[in-house]
């Protein structure tokens, strides 16, 4: 592992080297500069990985054996758990160190107030909400409401605690940091906990983020976890062997799904975890095919699938530190397959046997291989540009006099075409094309909402929930539309910021061309510049509306077409019911892509002019940086061996 961090630190002194060679040549300022920004951010890069899964999965026992120790508790339930991050520590926030971030007051009156909603209660206030808390019957708690409740108790009982520290932060101990993971009336608080904790990953300047579960009810995870999907350097989703993925993991793995096209590399790794529960390797690929089928049924083609066992590495790795208790001990017999009195398997093999170290090894690759490589050759990429330069003004300072005197007056006439050109280029091509593709990415937005409205009208009119056991079944009813009516103003919040992630990746590729165009126009007037290339935008994801534009009274006149069980699940009553509620469904479904329209429209409009202002001022200015230099070697204001020394010694930089 150390291999990454010295990859990066070689680069980055590579490019320190170069930036002092050219820092003194006229008109190379700018690019020493650049050289100089880059080898600090390759100092201090951080790799995020973004660790997803279902609750109960496994999840806090997979990044304990990947950090190699006991560091992480069991989260309560996925109602209360907050964003845990694993940080490399700092000089101000040494190992151990524990950062915690609460909610404003404000969010957990909205978090309150959206869980009360559930049971059909209103509330205004946070005091008003907890006060009708008393008036649900918990014995007629559906099980898709049960979360809520559980989260509604959570505060209840934490608040008098912690209503004085909410809105602001707490540095504490590792033991009260478990305290914050573990326990509901706490955990409910946090926005997100930073723990500064030295290992094998973070020493390397990895950040681990261990998310909520995907089935979190908490509104505001929903986007906070496609942030983390969007901007993590990999991705890692952990499922549990036995389990059937619920309808929260399809949720989640769809997004992955429509996003998964957008990423310049494949990033994401899948975890099938528990698999010592396979009596043998025949059962295995079972779950593994199962596996792959429901990725494929979401999206996602030839996943990189590993079946591990992470309690098994973790105790290996316990077992390496001399830390096993005789009760861990026991475990890690059974687990492998270890008669008592017999010496204990040895750790490097035990680690192996639990699938972590082939893991480990392909996750490791990637981010060393792959990611760390990328890096580099972006560092290399900014000194063959700068030796580039270099050549040129050497070519031009070793002219013959009267050449020089021809050369600069062309030099003059040239730079006034190449400023020219930059500002003669017309982007109305480019704003049409962008607006083209918004429209028409919205367009098929509707088409799959409607493609899966069956799929989401079953989940939510379920017999389950619908059953002749003394309910009120009209309530039940209501109940099955308002999940719906979520369920399908989620789907379409998902598929916006899916689209706003693909329209950041066709803004970008526009600015790519954009910037090729300038330099292909530059070129005729400027042969020895190349332009640097062009920044990457990474464009803020819009909060979209948790609801469709529309009451829900307006559905009124399909639910009363219910008449009783039987007539709905064993004759035609459901279809009826469905077909009623899907044409009702256009418009509502219609006006939210609309107003989802609109304010992709403005973003991306504004994104865009921005961008073309922004790199258009770059390239003027690396223009006259040229032209600076240019005008320097004609008129022999540089020393010609110390620039042909520079040369020689940039170029060592390239090997």
């Amino acid at each position: 592992m150390n291999q990454l961090r010295d990859k990066l630190i070689a680069a980055a002194e590579r490019l320190r080297r170069a930036s002092e060679e050219v820092v003194s040549v006229p008109g190379m300022q700018a690019q020493a500069q650049a050289m100089l920004d880059r080898a600090d951010r390759l100092t201090a890069n951080r790799f995020t990985v973004a660790l997803f899964g279902a609750f109960s999965a496994g999840k806090s026992s997979f990044a304990n054996a990947l950090m190699g120790d006991l560091v992480l508790p069991v989260s309560p339930n996925p109602t209360t758990a907050a964003i845990n991050k694993i940080m490399p520590p700092t000089d101000d926030r040494p190992h151990g160190t524990v950062r915690v971030v609460l909610k404003e007051r404000e969010a957990i009156e909205q978090d309150v107030i959206r869980s009360l909603a559930v049971f059909g209660l209103v509330a205004s206030d946070l005091d008003g909400a907890l006060a009708e808390l008393g008036k649900i019957d918990v014995a007629q708690i559906p099980p898709t409401a049960k979360p809520h409740y559980t989260f509604l108790k959570a505060v209840t009982k934490g608040l008098p605690e912690m209503a004085a520290h909410l809105g602001g932060e707490l540095l504490v101990d590792m033991q009260a940091f478990k305290g914050f993971v573990a326990k509901e009336e706490k955990a409910c608080f946090a926005e997100y906990i930073e723990l500064f904790y030295s290992c094998p990953l973070t020493d390397q300047g990895i950040v681990l983020v261990d998310t909520p579960g995907a089935d979190s009810i908490n509104a505001r995870h929903t986007g906070v976890a496609f942030e983390y999907m969007k901007n993590a350097d990999a991705v890692l989703f952990v499922t549990y062997y036995n389990h059937a993925f619920s309808q929260a993991d399809r949720e989640f793995l769809l997004q992955m799904g429509r996003v998964k096209d957008t990423f310049e590399m494949d990033k994401m790794f899948f975890i099938v975890n528990a698999c010592d529960l396979a009596a043998n390797d025949e059962e295995l690929q079972g779950v593994i095919t199962h596996v792959e089928k429901n990725l494929l049924s979401c999206g996602i083609r030839l996943p990189r699938i590993y079946p591990v066992s992470s309690q098994t590495a973790l105790l290996a790795r316990m077992h390496e530190k001399g830390k096993l208790a005789a009760s861990a001990e026991k475990v890690y017999r059974q687990r492998t397959n270890t008669a008592e009195g017999e010496p204990l398997m040895p750790a490097d093999e035990a680690f192996k046997f639990s699938g972590m170290a082939s893991f480990e090894a392909e996750f490791l690759r990637f981010t060393i291989e792959e990611l760390t490589q990328i890096a580099v050759n972006s560092a290399i990429g900014e000194i063959r540009r700068a030796h580039d330069t270099l050549t040129e003004f050497m070519r031009m300072a070793q002219s013959g006099e009267d050449e020089r005197l021809l050369r600069k007056e062309a030099a003059s006439n040239a730079k006034t075409q190449a400023l020219s050109a930059v500002e003669a280029l017309s982007t109305a091509s480019f704003e049409r094309d962008l607006a083209k593709e918004r429209e028409e990415l919205l367009y098929y937005v509707r088409q799959r909402l409607f493609f899966r409205f069956n799929e989401l009208f079953n989940l939510a009119f379920n017999p389950a929930v619908i059953k002749d056991d003394g309910r009120n079944i009209k309530q039940a009813l209501q109940g099955c539309l308002t999940d719906l009516l979520r369920s399908i103003s989620y789907d379409l919040a998902q598929e916006l910021r899916a689209t706003t992630l693909r329209l950041e990746k066709f803004t970008n590729k526009q600015g790519r061309t954009l910037v090729a165009a300038w330099q292909k126009d530059v070129q005729g007037y400027a042969a020895g510049l190349t332009l640097a290339p062009y920044q990457q935008r990474q464009v803020e994801t819009l909060s979209f509306a948790n609801e469709l534009p529309v009451a829900e009274s307006a559905f009124a006149s399909a639910i009363s077409l219910f008449k009783n069980t039987k007539d709905f699940f064993e004759q035609d009553g459901k279809a009826k019911m469905r077909e009623e509620l899907e044409k009702r469904m256009q418009e509502p479904v219609s006006g939210y892509v609309e107003i989802g329209n609109k304010q992709l429209d403005e973003q991306f409009s504004t994104l865009f002019q921005e961008l073309v202002a922004s790199e258009r001022n770059r390239v003027i200015d690396q223009i006259n940086e040229y032209f600076t230099g240019l005008f320097a070697a004609l008129e022999m204001n540089v020393d010609l061996d110390e620039l042909a020394a520079k040369v020689s010694r940039v170029a060592a930089e390239l090997e």
